[in-house]
């Protein structure tokens, strides 16, 4: 099966609360999005996990789709997706998001359909 890479310019993450709500969503995202980054990468959802490469095709994230708690379109940003990854050694959440040129929907479709249903929207 050929892999299908998907230009995204990565955003940044932050820690979050344990006790997250939807209604801490746009709060969130404002953290992340005040960081600065902005970083070309290509990712992928392939081997049970989603990949993001530099330019240079050298893996920069690595989390496995079951560490991944909910996937989702940022709601008003269609080219925006986000994840909430549960990071069992520092026993936190985080949240990543990524900004696309297009709408984000088929790389969210993605991560449901090798899931095994296990992902949040």
């Amino acid at each position: 099966m050929k892999t299908r890479l998907t230009s995204v310019l990565y955003l940044g993450y932050t820690a979050m609360d344990r006790r997250f709500s939807n209604s801490m969503l746009p709060w969130l995202l404002r953290e992340v999005r005040a960081t600065g980054i902005r970083d070309k990468l290509s990712i992928v959802v392939e081997d049970g996990c989603l990949k993001a490469y530099n330019g240079n095709f050298e893996p920069v994230i690595i989390h496995r789709l079951v560490d991944i708690l909910r996937a989702s379109q940022v709601p008003g940003r269609p080219d925006e997706l986000f994840y909430i990854l549960l990071n069992e050694k520092e026993g936190l959440l985080q949240c990543f998001l990524f900004k696309t040129a297009t709408v984000a929907e088929g790389i969210v479709n993605r991560f449901h359909s090798t899931s095994n249903g296990n992902l949040q929207r």
